[in-house]
């Protein structure tokens, strides 16, 4: 259908930038050449609230080096993908890859509405003070519109955060292809929460991951989900390192 087909008066009438076209062409070849599956679930967070509270307590607003609930997430995951390499996996020229580095893509908004995603290499074995230091200058690039072709690419599993629309509890987040996973996480709420048979006030993280069920089925998923849930609701077990 042609622009003067649809009938429909415009105000706007402009090609897709460069990279939302990119993009758009990514995204439509995922969704063609995917078989996905998302799982939806939540998992108690207050653990995590807590760990970040203490991480951040001396640290003030504004201080590059303060937590935020991504940093902490991309090491959760980093852990539960070394415990569960199926899920750190990929599909290159007809063949099954899983790769030897946890390399964690990160969802990053753009002020023009664009979506890029950098990566944090061997985001398993880096200190989480490491990881914070990187992602933050990696966004600040970013939005500068300075990040280089090495800097996304390499992933093995990507994370998105949409904990910013607090309207927002699950999703069902595209493949970055040719990667097997991709985590959403919505964000974190009140909730009744039971605990050693009680109810409790309490707080949860939603979740939603996304798999392309060619390469992977519901059970090896299920079972990194358990344990990513397991590294969250008990947060002390995040390696932070030095």
């Amino acid at each position: 259908m042609s622009v003067q087909d649809s009938g429909i008066p415009t105000t706007r009438e402009a090609p897709l930038p460069p990279m939302q076209r990119l993009a758009a062409q990514h995204l439509a070849d995922s969704h063609r050449e995917t078989a996905p599956v998302t799982l939806l679930g939540e998992v108690d967070a207050d653990s995590l609230i807590a760990l970040r509270a203490g991480l951040n307590a001396a640290r003030p607003k504004g201080d590059p080096g303060r937590v935020s609930f991504t940093h902490l997430l991309v090491k959760a995951a980093a852990q539960a993908l070394r415990a569960h390499p199926a899920l750190n996996a990929g599909f290159i020229d007809g063949k099954l890859l899983e790769w030897s580095e946890v390399n964690i893509g990160v969802a990053l908004s753009l002020p023009d509405g664009n979506l890029i995603v950098p990566v944090i290499r061997r985001a398993d074995r880096k200190p989480l003070a490491e990881i914070v230091a990187e992602l933050t200058e990696l966004e600040r690039r970013g939005r500068a519109g300075k990040l280089a072709l090495a800097d996304v690419k390499g992933g093995t599993f990507t994370l998105s955060n949409a904990g910013i629309v607090k309207s927002a509890r699950w999703s069902t987040p595209i493949i970055h292809r040719p990667q097997c996973a991709i985590l959403g996480v919505g964000a974190i709420r009140d909730a009744a929460v039971v605990s050693n048979g009680a109810v409790r006030a309490g707080r949860v993280l939603p979740t939603s991951l996304t798999f392309d069920h060619r390469l992977v089925n519901g059970v090896p998923a299920s079972l990194f989900m358990d344990a990513f849930y397991d590294i969250v609701a008990d947060a002390a077990r995040i390696d932070i390192g030095a």
